[in-house]
């Protein structure tokens, strides 16, 4: 007898190959067959008639790590189909951490005074094990991390000891089953980083065959040496290499797109490398990044004197490299506030409206609205129009390519119902279905699940989750492609979509009938588990 047998759907197995009419009968938490199970007895069945039955979405970069600390039960995701997400990207990671003032520069999104009770990743994943997850966690060590735990935030190379501390410290990570790491060379601290500080941390992770996700230093004008300096890192250290949310940014030229995927392509005979995409144009990011790793070194009370200092602050609008060039060519109808707990009146208003309301300039706006928020300054969020809708379509359509949401798993209730990170928080994987495999018929849904099931498991290396086979672990979606809809907007983003008609958490049902059932299913994943 199965637990559970979901029956007459269309099962989409995540390895891009055609679909086919079947049954699936899962037992103790494992797809146990799949074929025709018409005599079959089962505890529990879900007619899927009508439906896709697919592997459970699996996010390969998501930005959760402190908010499951708040709530973990990642009901956004969940309700998306999402039922794996990797967290540490961008070389933002909750632990290591040696000072607990730390892990606001250190994670996206801290939102209110909170005391960390961990030193160790080790000890942070026993945390995450003890909160009951909802959903799957895979984690990802992330390099400024690392760097502030053993450098602090100061604004240089390591020495010799600090290099060989880093790598200690991260072969402690991996040791306790990190499945990598990522680094985040357009933020500071990451950007203080050479190339040699890289390589040396990579030869660590291919040491144990883990993952290095890297946000490049850039992605716009320089898009060249940015996209160019992994591929170099993961030559030399023989590293498995994902360059994460590929498409180039405003200030790319038209042809930088191409360039970068021919260039993946040119390097795929040598080293194992790999990409992913967020399916918008629009895109999020911490607001503190619109000032120069010079004064983000400073401690907080320090960046507040300066911001409190009208010269000083006209400094900031003279800057080399904006980590935006929509900010150097003022496009502040392509920049909107996002998140702030000081001045929720003014979510969603571009950088014009924002100095109307403030009675200032689109820069001395956000300035002050970092200033106001003061020690929560690294909470504040702006979205971005960074790239072009034929760049976005054809990295989608790279072979090469996942998507990923970018995102947060987040809920309407409890205590992350005021977090707004982006529409993705609550739609990425409907709107990539939606979007490229409905309208645009750019993908076909075989190929579309592979994108977020299969080729994602497999880049992480993940043995037995992301299809449907006999033997792999049962989580499993089963939505209606005619019905599946993302319903969010940048105006409106904590919107649950529709059509994701039941999602399976390691064989127990954790969505019915489009209902969450709050049920605590998920693990963290540790690599040698």
């Amino acid at each position: 007898m199965f637990d559970l047998l979901i029956e007459n759907g269309k099962v989409i197995d995540g390895t891009g190959r055609a679909s086919l009419d079947a049954d699936v009968g899962l037992h103790q938490g494992r797809i146990e067959a799949i074929g025709n199970l018409n005599n079959a007895l089962a505890k529990t069945t879900i007619d899927a008639s009508g439906m896709c039955v697919s592997p459970g979405f699996i996010d390969l970069h998501s930005h959760s790590d402190f908010t499951l600390l708040l709530d973990s039960r990642a009901e956004s995701f969940i309700r998306q189909g999402v039922t794996t997400e990797v967290i540490g990207n961008c070389g933002m990671s909750a632990a290591p951490l040696k000072h607990p003032e730390d892990l606001k520069r250190n994670v996206f999104c801290y939102s209110e005074p909170f005391e960390p009770r961990w030193s160790s990743l080790d000890e942070y994943f026993s945390i995450l094990e003890g909160n009951d997850l909802g959903i799957n966690v895979a984690p990802l060590v992330g390099h400024a991390a690392l760097r502030s735990y053993v450098m602090g935030f100061d604004q240089r190379q390591a020495t010799i000891e600090e290099q060989a501390e880093m790598e200690q410290l991260l072969t402690d990570c991996m040791e306790v089953g990190a499945w990598g790491m990522s680094s985040g060379l357009e933020y500071f601290p990451g950007s203080s980083a050479n190339s040699e500080e890289i390589d040396g941390l990579c030869r660590v992770v291919s040491k144990y065959d883990g993952l290095y996700a890297t946000h490049v230093r850039n992605r716009d004008e320089n898009y060249k040496k940015g996209f160019q300096e992994p591929l170099d890192n993961a030559s030399r250290s023989d590293v498995r290499l994902q360059i994460s949310h590929i498409v180039p940014k405003y200030g790319a030229p038209p042809e930088a797109a191409r360039w970068t995927l021919e260039q993946i392509s040119s390097y795929a005979d040598t080293i194992d490398v790999a990409c992913d995409a967020i399916p918008y144009e629009w895109g999020p990011t911490t607001m503190t990044a619109i000032l120069p790793a010079s004064l983000l070194k400073q401690n907080i009370s320090e960046i507040l004197n300066i911001l409190s200092d009208p010269s000083r602050r006209e400094a900031l609008k003279h800057q080399k490299q904006f980590f935006w060039l929509l900010i150097r060519d003022q496009c502040w109808d392509s920049i909107k506030l996002y998140h702030s707990l000081k001045f929720p009146e003014l979510i969603g208003k571009n950088g014009f409206e924002l100095a109307e309301a403030l009675n200032t300039t689109p820069f001395d706006a956000m300035l002050d609205i970092l200033a106001e928020e003061g020690e929560q300054m690294f909470s504040v969020l702006m979205m971005g129009k960074i790239k072009r809708e034929n760049d976005l379509a054809d990295c989608i359509a790279y072979q090469g390519c996942s998507i990923i949401s970018d995102g947060l798993s987040l809920s309407r209730t409890g205590p992350l119902k005021a977090i707004n990170w982006s529409p993705g928080c609550y739609g990425w994987a409907p709107r990539f279905f939606e979007r490229f495999v409905g309208k645009s018929k750019l993908l076909s849904i075989e190929e579309g699940v592979a994108k977020i099931t299969g080729a994602p498991a497999s880049r992480l290396g993940l043995s037995n989750r992301g299809l449907i086979r006999k033997g792999y672990l049962a989580d499993i979606v089963v939505f209606d492609p005619e019905q599946l809809m993302d319903r969010t907007s940048l105006e409106d983003p904590a919107v649950y979509p529709a059509g994701i008609n039941f999602v399976v958490i390691n064989g127990e049902i954790a969505v019915e009938n489009g209902q969450y059932l709050g049920r605590r299913e998920g693990r963290l994943l540790r690599k040698f588990n």
